[in-house]
């Protein structure tokens, strides 16, 4: 289904807002669809988080309109937050309850919230073997996805996750990506996802949209994101020689300034002009091999990633995401 196909789920139109003497929020305008995990990134400051809190009704905005499943926020607050999920912060449970207590606890506050949908949830964030044990048992990965069960127990449209994954292990973290994707592409919901980890957003992500000093820079399809970057300059190899640092002082002059760097005694990471990038490498192979170098790989360093995309657009990297 094509984007133009699928139904907006949030609509957020020329938002703004001002904290303080500071605007965090400059016109700010985007869409996500339902069926579609959509990550927003932004670094510390740039007003990701205040835009999420607005979202779910934890922020008033200053000027601007939100819609959510059509309503409008302000207009009818009531029923557009009906149709949000949301772990803004950690979810908080009672630990001296079972994880099927909270559950139920929270399905009590909300109308048409049947035993069976509980249960549904429950498999839906493969929890079935752990619901009947007290929540203070629950490893972080297992709270965050009795988070996520919580949050979708009353059938929301969307689901807004900030930095869902932090403090999760490998496993962890595989595991709610996992749920993530299905609730989004099986379950049709659309989710709202905010990480510091740029290679989970893009094996999480179906687009994702980048701010920037309280401006939306680009909203991309996350491989159209990629591509349309701009082409690199350079292209790096690395090699892997007998000889790291004797590499690198008989390849000096080929190599534009700062154009090598050994990496240990026996890997050489060189960076190459991309206009004429094959014909100087095997420049630099002759010089190797005609001084007795043993050339055991050479290996192009992998392909351009979100992060490149976002260090271009920020001047910042993934480690300072917030």
């Amino acid at each position: 289904m094509s984007m133009e196909e699928k139904i907006p789920v949030l609509q957020i139109s020329h938002l703004n807002k001002t904290l303080g003497n500071r605007r965090i929020l400059k016109d700010v305008s985007f869409e996500t669809y339902s069926g579609e995990v959509f990550g927003f990134l932004g670094p510390n400051g740039a007003g990701k988080t205040t835009t999420i809190k607005i979202a779910v009704g934890l922020l008033m905005l200053d000027d601007g309109e939100i819609r959510i499943a059509g309503h409008d926020l302000c207009r009818e607050f009531e029923p557009a937050m009906a149709q949000v999920g949301g772990i803004v912060e950690n979810p908080e449970f009672y630990g001296y309850l079972t994880g099927y207590e909270n559950l139920k606890i929270y399905a009590d506050v909300h109308e048409g919230v049947t035993e069976e949908r509980i249960k549904e949830v429950v498999h839906l964030v493969g929890l079935d073997n752990r619901i009947g044990e007290k929540v203070a048992k629950y490893s972080l990965g297992m709270r965050q996805r009795l988070g996520v069960a919580q949050a979708i127990l009353h059938r929301p449209r969307l689901l807004v996750l900030d930095e869902p994954t932090n403090g999760l292990d490998p496993a962890g973290t595989k595991a709610l990506r996992d749920i993530i994707r299905r609730l989004a592409h099986e379950e049709g919901i659309s989710v709202l996802v905010s990480s510091h980890l740029m290679s989970e957003m893009e094996m999480m992500c179906d687009r994702v949209g980048i701010i920037t000093d309280g401006v939306l820079r680009s909203v991309k399809p996350i491989g159209e994101m990629i591509s349309a970057a701009t082409a690199p300059d350079r292209v790096i190899y690395v090699l892997r020689v007998n000889d790291a640092a004797q590499a690198k002082a008989l390849i000096g002059d080929l190599l534009p300034e700062d154009g090598e760097e050994t990496i240990d005694g026996q890997t050489l990471e060189i960076s190459v002009p991309a206009e004429n990038a094959e014909e100087t490498l095997a420049d630099v192979n002759g010089v190797l091999a005609k001084n007795g170098i043993r050339i055991y790989t050479v290996t192009p360093k992998t392909a351009r990633r979100l992060e490149d995309v976002f260090i271009e657009m920020t001047g910042k990297g993934g480690d300072q995401i917030g």
